[in-house]
């Protein structure tokens, strides 16, 4: 059995999502809930996924998945600034990157081997467009998250 963690939204405009083990249906469904109110905002955004604890998801949900970023890719376009994968295993990262290589993301990604490469990505991300005082915010209240995990 596994979870999805959503942090409580208080660094916004970085939204941070943890995968630990491998996630209901249900789970990933409320997941797919929240990110899609999210983009509905109309806010640019970026994103940490930490999948360090990840262990996979069925083929339905994987198609589920994917079926998800293809009715929301306008959206992803429109107001995602970049999402971040957090994936230490190496087998992870290879399937992380068949798929991309096969169905791109709608919007910049990078996959990251640590929490504190993952922030610094998101961060230039975030002063890239401009959201400079964003992300002087979020640097001075991330101390939380750089060695430890997003749920």
């Amino acid at each position: 059995m596994g979870r999805v963690d959503f942090d409580d939204e208080s660094l916004w405009p970085l939204l941070l999502v943890g995968y630990v083990g491998t996630p209901s249906p249900e789970q990933q469904e409320e997941y797919q809930a929240r990110l899609s109110a999210c983009l509905r905002r109309g806010e640019k955004y970026v994103s940490i996924i930490d999948m360090r604890a990840f262990t996979g998801v069925p083929p339905a949900q994987r198609q589920r998945m994917a079926q998800f970023l293809r009715e929301h890719e306008a959206l992803f376009r429109q107001v995602g600034l970049g999402t971040c994968l957090l994936i230490t295993s190496p087998v992870v990262r290879l399937v992380v990157s068949v798929i991309f290589h096969l169905k791109p993301m709608p919007a910049p990604y990078y996959v990251a081997p640590t929490m504190a490469a993952a922030l610094d990505w998101v961060l230039g991300q975030l002063e890239a467009a401009g959201l400079t005082e964003e992300a002087a915010r979020i640097r001075q209240n991330s101390e939380r998250l750089a060695y430890g995990r997003t749920g």
